[in-house]
């Protein structure tokens, strides 16, 4: 690696293009929008290492408030196995000194990310399959767009790594297919949840709930208005065992294997309330 000119910049909105069609082809499944949304939430909050003036690998360091997610971690397959992408990730973690970093990290590069100070808050389960039509209607559940948009922050806050403004706003906004939330007889928020287009089926995320039951109503009714009958993806934290008693009603099937972890100060989240991760890539 003599005479290799090292660069790191940030990512133009055809770079995140290009790096959710990079996920998609490793299999992650992202949502058809993700791309959109995600550069709305933080334009600034993907990078580019380029060797020689070439792309080599690509990563995001999305900015919330009191904290960095870190996703999107992808290197071109010629730069793999080199040392190139080590050196261009080091480049990035320099410039988030300082900051609570979150991110998702797969198995095989856990113990990697715990070489560098990041630490398991938990573990996350996907599981995957077929819904069919419940047949039933909850009037408890309105769109998210229909009420303020600063209660549904708070409660977004509450169940997320930290306030994410901008990132709620776009994914409600662009991201996704419908956004309900579930309001008790004085109209407060008791759930929250989204689903959206991917590649292969639908995604469930967030899924938010103070009981299962809610929880439940939340995924009939978004699953009911595309129509049932739609193969399903929802990404669980593992701790909460309501949440694989859902997935289990549904017969749906484990599959990917993830953990959130930190580096810095681990977020105070209640894990009973939280049944769907909102993204792997972004918290």
């Amino acid at each position: 690696m003599v005479d290799t000119d090292y660069k790191f910049m940030i990512a133009s909105i055809d770079d995140v293009k290009t790096m959710v069609k990079m996920a998609d082809i490793e299999g992650w499944n992202i949502g058809c929008n993700d791309a959109v949304a995600y550069h709305q939430a933080d334009p600034t909050g993907f990078y580019v290492g380029l060797v020689n003036g070439q792309p080599a690998v690509y990563g995001s360091a999305v900015k919330y408030e009191n904290l960095i997610f870190g996703g999107f971690y992808m290197a071109v397959k010629e730069y793999r196995g080199n040392g190139h992408s080590k050196i261009i990730f080091n480049n990035f973690l320099n410039t988030v000194k300082g900051y609570n970093i979150g991110l998702d990290g797969v198995v095989e590069q856990q113990p990697n990310f715990m070489k560098i100070g990041f630490k398991i808050a938990h573990k996350n389960m996907r599981y995957s399959g077929v819904i069919s039509k419940s047949e039933t209607t909850c009037h408890n559940i309105v769109e998210a767009k229909s009420i303020s948009f600063a209660k549904l922050m708070e409660y977004d806050k509450r169940h997320s790594p930290a306030a994410r403004k901008y990132f709620l706003s776009s994914w409600i906004n662009v991201a996704t297919d419908r956004s309900v939330v579930y309001l008790d007889a004085d109209k407060n928020i008791q759930g929250f949840a989204a689903i959206r287009k991917c590649y292969d089926g639908y995604k469930i995320g967030p899924l938010f709930a103070e009981k299962l039951e809610f929880a439940e109503a939340l995924l009939s009714a978004m699953v009911d208005s595309l129509g049932g009958c739609i193969k399903v993806t929802i990404d669980i934290p593992v701790p909460n065992n309501n949440a694989k008693k859902l997935v289990e009603k549904y017969n749906l099937e484990s599959g990917l294997e993830t953990a959130r972890m930190y580096r810095g100060q681990i977020p105070d989240i209640d894990l009973d309330t939280v049944y769907g991760l909102t993204s792997l890539e972004l918290g």
